[in-house]
Parts: C-alpha cells; structure tokens; sequence
C-alpha cells in the first residue's frame, strides 16, 4: 500500500476516506480505476464506489465511461484555484523568512516587482550585523539587486529589454553590470543556477543571494533573498544558497506552484 494513501493510525471516517481517494485520484496523470483505488488505499469496493458515486455527483471528481477511469472534476479544481488566490504572498512567506534569517544569521527580504522596479515587503532582521539602505517600501532597480535579477530572470527577454530602456542601467559601485548583453547573459545564467547573486553591485560590502517564488499559474510572483557582508556571504555560500532555496521552494509549493511548471511573462 502506497504510504501517501495510508490513513494509519487516524480514524477510518467517511472524511479519511474521501481525502484519501481524492488525493490519489489527483496524483495520477490520466485517471485511476476503481480497482487500483481499492489497491491502493485499503478502503473496500463497496465503500469506496459509493464515496465516488457521491464524488462524481457533486462534480469533485470525473468518471469516462469508455476507460473506467476517474479524474479530479471541474469543483475540486474550482475550490484549489480559489484558496490560492486568495492567499497572500506575505502571509505564506513570513514563516520561511523567519525560519531562513534565523538558520543563516542573515537579514532576510520578501520583494515583488512593480512598475519596473523592485518594492521590498517584508525584512527579517538576521542575528548577526548587517549595513544596508534597504527598506520596506523601497523601490530598488532590477538591474543591481538581486531579487530584482532573479525575479526578471523569469521575464521574456523583450520585456526586460523594455525594462532596461525605460529605467536605465545607472552605476552604483564598480561592480554595477552596466551593459545590457552582459546582463543578459547574467540572467542566463540565474535561470540554469536557479539563484541571483549581486555582488556589491548597488552598495559596497554588502553581498545579497535571491531565488523566485512562483504561483500556481507557473509565473514569477516575487523573490526571497538574504544579505549580509560580502566576506561572511562567501563563506557561507553553499549553506546559504541551500537554504534560500529551500525556503523560496516552500513559499512557491504554498502558493500552489509544482516545480518545472514555469512559465515567461
């Protein structure tokens, strides 16, 4: 028996039951049959042909007649799509900032994108010093910061070559990539290593990683990044990298992303 299906120590209740079999229903990529739900979950024929006879009738699941195969229905979808959307970024993201700031030591942001730059809407304060301008509410270039790069590095080239024109490429260090093919080629390579990094590229001294978060529609919806003093950011390059990773990966999963499902805008 499949551990996903496995209601274990938990009460064998009618609710159980129907989670159960929804659950597998929407895992398998064309339908599931009658006998390999039984299977699979233990729940007796009977008990579960009359669970999707009352599935299938509120429109939560599917039944072809032609394959005998049953697939998650138009109200199932209906009621996921609405939950995401109403989720809020901030919300979902909070508890992995707080988590990442506090297993790095670094300071932590949540931003989006928004009329061509970038807008910082949460900051986790690490334990350990950092000297950065960086506020909430503050709207930031996308060419210099991080998340900005890691956020457009999921944008049509187009679009971000439109970006670049209306708002510029100013220099704020000797490190500020100032030429568009070589920020192009900059967000070639953020998309294969699936992390920003700006290297004292708006303030000096101070290193920052960033990864996208994405929706359930597959598109980019903001970035998580963490900063700290460029020494201490490359000594810790790898834990950090991984655990930014991981903590923009859950955010995305909450906001009802499935990974390689992205998509450009």
């Amino acid at each position: 028996m499949s551990k996903d299906l496995t209601i274990g120590n938990q009460s064998n209740s009618t609710a159980d039951r129907v989670l159960v079999l929804l659950e597998y229903i929407a895992k398998k990529r064309g339908g599931v049959t009658l006998a390999e739900l039984v299977k699979e979950s233990d729940i007796p024929k009977s008990t579960a042909h009359r669970l999707l006879e009352t599935l299938k009738t509120l429109q939560f699941i599917h039944f072809e007649p032609d394959t005998e195969r049953y697939s998650i229905g138009l109200k199932t979808i209906e009621i996921g799509v609405s939950g995401l959307k109403n989720l809020e970024i901030v919300d979902v993201a909070v508890p992995y900032l707080r988590d990442l700031s506090k297993k790095t030591g670094e300071t932590s942001f949540l931003s989006v994108f928004n009329e061509g730059n970038i807008v910082h809407l949460y900051k986790v304060e690490g334990t350990q010093s950092i000297r950065t301008t960086a506020e909430l509410g503050m709207r930031r270039p996308v060419h210099c910061t991080a998340v900005g790069k890691a956020i457009v590095s999921a944008f049509s080239l187009e679009d971000v070559d439109n970006i670049l024109e209306e708002k510029g490429m100013p220099s704020y260090t000797e490190n500020t990539i100032t030429d568009r093919q070589l920020f192009f080629k900059e967000l070639s390579n953020i998309r294969v290593q699936g992390i920003a990094i700006d290297r004292e590229e708006i303030e000096v001294g101070l290193t920052c990683y960033a990864v996208p978060v994405y929706d359930y529609t597959g598109r980019v919806k903001g970035a998580v990044s963490i900063g700290g003093p460029t020494a201490r950011m490359e000594e810790n390059h790898e834990f950090n990298s991984k655990q930014l990773k991981e903590a923009a990966l859950q955010v995305s999963r909450w906001l009802g992303f499935v990974p390689d499902m992205r998509t450009t805008l």
